[in-house]
């Protein structure tokens, strides 16, 4: 039996944010659906008076276009009003109310086709008007159902495949797209050299090693036996406080407003949720969403900075899907894979309506978790340049500074899902918890900073080497 809920576009929920909420829900250029179709006009561009002239340019470049075609896509603009509260669509007649979705269906297509296709200047709008448009089409209350937008599509493009790609190239625009891979022929060739040269190096290093690592452990033996003291007595992480309350902001909505927000074949309803399930990029069973019993509810305690100090490494991951997010350790360092992002104007609109929708739709709190993880890494300029460096976090926006802020004030009334990159935190603590890995980094980052550092150091040791071996063999 069909939910008779799951096809309701629910409204911004204004008591989920602390500050300025209808910043983040309001329309600055466009306003699309009954939602925002009474928005005061005069706090809109001139965009609303294109929106005609751009559906009449669907129209004459619609292949397909007939009459009978015509007659379906009106009956599913009334079907349509089942999608919204009845609140609002009882305001419109049956004629106004299939105007308004046809004049907007239409725009959309029309501008996420010449945004596919990198037609620009079709547009007829100015840089800033198409950032603007591309926020608004974005925004939780701005969305038409895409089963409308399919049928509208069908009389313009021929097949399925066509049109598909043009959307997934739009959505493209809002996730960062990895780097191309280095070829696999290169890293057999790496791979090879290595092998080749490996047993070269540790022949020519040995007789200089050994003799040093002797000298090294017998002048520092106390040493050494003092910092197995403290490796044994080194309390764990503090733990997290499981026991305190969620913040009143950001409890999930009560049970009877949790009806998600698809259609009736289980898939997204509209553009926003298109994106959020390639952003999340959903997989049954994530390692991420793990947890065993005792370890739930980790909290990271260090960040980007930090991090790098201790010895852990980032680099960006293989999709853009906040899932995404792996950790590898060794016994001396880590390897931390981000998603990589990009940070513009428009991404607190994009991402605060995601996160929006997610509550509204009772998903797992993906978005939510991110954002948070994120503001966990990120405490100032410092960190964001480092991750900026990695190819993490691309820079759109302005100074290090405004994007360390960025996060900082969205994470102010969200809390995460528990378990949400739970292993990763608690494996990242566990790592940063080793006072021997960072005696290890500590003495990299002081020796082997640069080429120069090294050599001194190599050559520093020899001269040591030496001179042991002749103090040794110059005693009778």
């Amino acid at each position: 039996m069909t939910n008779p809920y799951c096809r309701r576009f629910l409204r911004f929920q204004k008591r989920f944010f602390e500050k300025e909420p209808r910043k983040f829900c309001d329309p600055l250029a466009i306003s699309i659906g009954p939602y925002n179709y009474f928005y005061p006009q005069n706090k809109l561009g001139k965009l609303e008076k294109l929106k005609c002239r751009m559906m009449l340019q669907f129209v004459e470049d619609s292949k397909i276009w007939t009459e009978e075609g015509y007659r379906e896509v009106e009956k599913g603009a009334l079907d349509a009003r089942g999608f919204y509260c009845k609140k609002i669509t009882e305001k419109f007649s049956d004629e106004d109310f299939s105007k308004m979705m046809m004049i907007d269906g239409c725009f959309i297509l029309q501008f996420i086709g010449h945004c596919g296709k990198s037609e620009w200047e079709k547009l007829e709008m100015t840089n800033q008007e198409i950032v603007h448009v591309k926020r608004d089409l974005l925004l939780l209350e701005n969305q038409l159902p895409l089963s409308f937008l399919k049928s509208l599509m069908a009389l313009k493009y021929e097949t399925e495949d066509e049109w598909k790609e043009i959307i997934n190239h739009f959505l493209s625009l809002y996730i960062r797209q990895p780097n191309e891979q280095i070829p696999k022929w290169v890293w057999i060739i790496l791979t090879a050299v290595q092998l080749v040269m490996t047993p070269i190096i540790v022949l020519l290093l040995v007789p200089l090693v050994v003799p040093l690592c002797c000298i090294i452990c017998f002048c520092c033996r106390g040493a050494l036996k003092k910092l197995l003291q403290e490796i044994e007595q080194s309390p764990p992480p503090p733990s997290a406080d499981l026991d305190r309350p969620a913040s009143p902001l950001n409890r999930s909505a009560p049970s009877e407003e949790k009806k998600e927000a698809t259609g009736d074949d289980g898939q997204p309803a509209h553009l926003l949720g298109l994106l959020y399930s390639k952003f999340v990029n959903f997989q049954e069973g994530n390692r991420t969403m793990k947890h065993t019993q005792g370890s739930r509810g980790h909290y990271l305690f260090y960040s980007a900075k930090n991090l790098k100090k201790i010895g852990i490494r980032f680099r960006p991951s293989q999709t853009g899907a906040l899932m995404d997010v792996k950790f590898k350790s060794s016994y001396f360092s880590g390897t931390l894979e981000l998603p990589p992002i990009t940070i513009d104007a428009s991404t607190k609109s994009m991402l605060l309506n995601l996160v929006a929708y997610e509550k509204c739709a009772a998903c797992k709190h993906w978005v939510t978790s991110y954002i948070c993880f994120m503001d966990s890494l990120i405490d100032d300029a410092g960190d964001v340049e480092e991750l900026r460096s990695k190819s993490i976090l691309f820079n759109h926006l302005g100074s290090d500074q405004q994007v360390a802020d960025l996060f900082n004030d969205m994470c102010h009334s969200l809390e995460p899902d528990a378990d949400a990159y739970n292993d990763i935190k608690g494996h990242i603590n566990k790592q940063c918890g080793r006072i021997l890995m960072r005696w290890i980094s500590e003495w990299k980052r002081t020796y082997f900073r640069s080429p120069w550092t090294v050599i001194t150091v190599l050559a520093a040791s020899l001269g040591l080497a030496l001179t042991a071996t002749q103090t040794y063999y110059a005693i009778p």
